[in-house]
């Protein structure tokens, strides 16, 4: 077993905590899926399957998770999901006849990691570029509030705000300009989650091109929609000249593909 990318830790704690915005995002990166904890040998999808997160499980299996593979007492992730009959089904659907529950889930984790005794409520909906830029400012934070303890007449200097809050704006520019968008065939459900694709600020037309590069199991023609997270609102022909950015503004904005009717 490999275990050298710290990325794949950071995979396996967004699996344990839901987040499948950032789950795609390092999935979508090339981070290696099936990577396992050096102790107890779970992988992202162990994580997801233990804590019940379909969603998560889904977003693995389609992505290319192995759901054969085993813990170091023998668990598949079926064996950790026995409890949560959705995440179960979603796994004996993927695995088919090759696999039954021989172990069977524990009732308390052996090993309990720090993330999930104190979770870091930011990883549940931040994507992983986001904890950097989270990390980073906080450093500042701690640097300037030294700084101030050593030096109080700091605090009513001019120079001071300028030297801690320039690097905010440089970091946080970029992002702006692209954007990682969930793709769902026909409405938003887990089990309709064709995947993420990172685009640039580009037109909607330009993007739909990307998207048709990226991922599979697309209807040959097919009309798109926006939904916010309460309602599907179709994007018009007069709209597929407009930047990604000015449909797509808010967090919960996700893309709907919808067959065309022959």
């Amino acid at each position: 077993m490999q275990f050298g990318d710290e990325r794949e830790h950071t995979l396996r704690e967004v699996a344990a905590l839901g987040n499948i915005k950032a789950t795609l995002h390092l999935a979508h990166a090339g981070v290696n899926l099936n990577s396992q904890n050096a102790m107890n040998g779970w992988t992202a999808l162990h994580w997801a399957a233990h804590r019940g997160h379909e969603h998560v499980v889904t977003a693995l299996l389609r992505s290319g998770a192995d759901p054969l593979i085993k813990t170091q007492k023998g668990q598949t992730a079926l064996d950790l999901a026995v409890n949560h009959e959705a995440t179960a089904a979603v796994l004996r659907a993927a695995v088919g006849d090759k696999v039954d529950v021989s172990v069977g889930p524990e009732p308390a984790l052996p090993i309990v990691p720090t993330y999930m005794q104190n979770p870091d409520l930011e990883k549940t909906w931040l994507l992983p570029e986001e904890f950097s830029e989270n990390k980073v400012e906080n450093i500042l934070r701690k640097q300037k509030a030294a700084e101030l303890v050593k030096n109080p007449d700091q605090e009513v200097s001019p120079s001071t705000p300028a030297t801690t809050s320039a690097p905010v704006p440089a970091s946080s520019a970029p992002a702006v300009e692209e954007r990682e968008v969930l793709v769902y065939l026909s409405s938003r459900q887990d089990d309709s989650l064709l995947g993420s694709v990172y685009l640039q600020n580009q037109s909607i037309e330009a993007a739909i091109e990307d998207i048709k590069k990226e991922l599979d199991g697309l209807p040959d023609t097919f009309t798109v929609s926006r939904h916010n997270g309460k309602v599907s609102i179709p994007i018009n022909p007069k709209q597929m000249s407009k930047r990604l950015l000015d449909i797509f503004r808010n967090e919960d904005d996700v893309l709907i593909i919808v067959e065309s009717k022959q």
